[in-house]
């Protein structure tokens, strides 16, 4: 949100220095945090050797499997063979989510062998998430190799006994897997790539840009406190607009954040999710104070491509907002004038109670508590 304070113009811009050195107070987040620190120095050479042994039986059972699979390959697979690789492809991106989801959620990296070895970097992530970044290939892709290893060389085996009768019965299938372990393995390079901004190859970049992998924007939103959504980790399949909207109910539902916004469904049975209020409490030494401020929100069919309609229903004085209707100027806040599908409504509705703390606004005279619009 400090860009936003810039790009605003809004006072000085209220940025955060991350603390360098003991004598700055405690680091909360970044490489030279005391967590970050420890959790990094529980990898072990042990782990690389495993790694190592990992990476190289993988990608020799993909390079094997790969000259056998094109060795079998019949014109009459072609579009089983799509519906295999996009299907393989889907099933890496939900394993991912699910896998992440449990890594964030359960145990703890004191648990013999599986602590260290697999929830250690899930965690070591969330306090240094430039951490991956500085992985080498190994580190960032052993574990990945290890999981596929055995179904790799489970159908390498099957290449090395089965007629060529079996074969051809198989062969959709084994597309399938085949794709889903391409995508297993690279799914941590992936991911890597999703938090590198300087030097990424132009393939990866395009790649990225068309969701075929991971794309960096998508994957920030699961970086923004409370880390409870866009688990997966391996493509950039856009979320349904309904299935995002439900995220973010639930989010309202569940309080997130310190209280000073709330957001909800205008009318349960809004099937379509599209009718949404808001609530914002005025912040404290300002003329805003201990007021609370309602809005309604319409979220239309093409969000969160598209921006959603806020307006005010509660009376305001406050730049940007249009004093006859209550309408918000897109152009006066900057997540709907610069809008991209990982901002959200919550971020909306903090960023217009910033605006009430700027100098130009913080003690504008406000028309008498409890009027509302009549538009």
């Amino acid at each position: 949100m400090a860009s936003m304070v810039t790009e605003n113009g809004c006072g000085a811009a209220a940025q955060t220095a991350q603390p360098q050195g003991p004598s700055q107070g405690a680091v909360r987040w970044g490489p030279q945090h005391a967590g970050a620190r420890e959790l990094a120095s529980l990898y072990s050479p042990g782990k690389r050797c495993q790694e190592w042994i990992s990476v190289i039986l993988c990608f020799s059972l993909m390079a094997f499997n790969f000259i056998h699979l094109l060795a079998n390959f019949h014109l009459g697979h072609v579009w089983y063979i799509q519906l295999g690789i996009v299907a393989g492809i889907l099933t890496a991106d939900f394993a991912s989510g699910l896998v992440h989801w449990g890594a964030d959620t359960w145990g703890s990296v004191d648990l013999p062998i599986f602590g260290k070895a697999f929830i250690r970097p899930f965690r070591e992530h969330h306090i240094d998430p430039t951490a991956i970044t500085r992985h080498d290939f190994i580190e960032t892709n052993g574990d990945n190799c290890m999981l596929t290893i055995f179904p790799l060389a489970n159908m390498a085996f099957s290449f090395l006994t089965l007629s060529p009768a079996e074969i051809y019965q198989v062969y959709p299938l084994y597309c399938y897997l085949y794709a889903l372990g391409i995508f297993v393995t690279l799914t941590n390079q992936i991911h890597k790539w999703s938090h590198t901004y300087f030097g990424l190859p132009r393939w990866v970049v395009f790649l990225q840009d068309w969701h075929i992998i991971l794309p960096r924007k998508h994957h920030r939103i699961h970086h923004v406190s409370p880390h409870e959504t866009y688990f997966c980790i391996t493509t950039g399949v856009k979320v349904p607009r309904n299935f995002r909207l439900l995220e973010e109910l639930e989010e309202g539902q569940k309080g997130v954040g310190d209280g000073t916004v709330s957001w909800g469904l205008e009318d349960d049975e809004d099937m379509t999710l599209t009718r949404w209020r808001g609530v914002i409490l005025g912040p404290p030494r300002t003329s805003y104070e201990n007021r609370m401020y309602n809005l309604k929100v319409e979220c239309g069919p093409g969000y969160p491509e598209s921006p959603p309609f806020v307006r005010f229903v509660t009376k305001i004085n406050l730049n940007g907002v249009h004093t006859s209707n209550g309408v918000v100027d897109m152009h006066a806040v900057t997540p709907l004038a610069k809008w991209q599908n990982s901002y959200s409504i919550r971020m909306v509705l903090l960023e217009l109670r910033r605006l009430m703390m700027c100098k130009e606004n913080m003690k504008l005279p406000q028309p008498p508590e409890g009027q509302i619009y009549t538009h």
